[in-house]
């Protein structure tokens, strides 16, 4: 159950991650937009994509780009929130491992705490700076990297030989 958990969460967060830069950066025509009523429909989008309108909605009122990016990256009690995830998710990976927060004994959970110690203390202006893009990219590098970690922890197979690619002649 807490594997399933952690991958759940994991997808969940990633997921999230690709919903807030694909809607918004790919779906945007132009920069122009941003502003203009159209970029809040597209951010009310976005909330919807993420089943997060309402609850949205009922915390701050009216859309603010600023206020979504917060609540759907670095809130730690919305259930879609990627923190949020990130918190479940080492807390199945420590009641795997029955480690305690702050302390690591394999590389995954080395891997997740950096991750969620980041998430922990990042703020909105941080996340501006950097540019949403970039970190939602950079964000989901290292949630590859957490499920490489988990994956080499739990379910690889030390010293076996990793499979060539099988190729296919025409």
């Amino acid at each position: 159950w807490e594997f399933a958990r952690l991958g759940r969460m994991l997808e969940r967060a990633d997921k999230t991650a690709r919903i807030i830069d694909v809607k918004y950066f790919i779906l945007l025509p132009s920069v122009e937009y941003i502003g203009m009523p159209y970029d809040h429909i597209l951010w009310g989008s976005i909330l919807r994509s993420a089943s997060a309108f309402e609850m949205y909605r009922k915390r701050h009122g009216q859309i603010v780009p600023d206020k979504i990016i917060e609540f759907l990256v670095l809130d730690n009690e919305f259930p879609r929130a990627i923190h949020h995830c990130l918190i479940m998710a080492e807390q199945s990976l420590r009641n795997i491992s029955g480690t305690g927060r702050g302390r690591f004994t394999n590389p995954a959970e080395k891997t997740l705490g950096r991750l969620l110690a980041d998430l922990d203390y990042t703020q909105i202006e941080e996340i501006k700076t950097i540019g949403l893009h970039e970190f939602i990219d950079n964000l989901q590098t290292r949630l590859n990297q957490v499920g490489a970690a988990v994956y080499e922890t739990f379910f690889a197979i030390p010293g076996a030989p990793v499979a060539a690619p099988v190729q296919v002649k025409e």
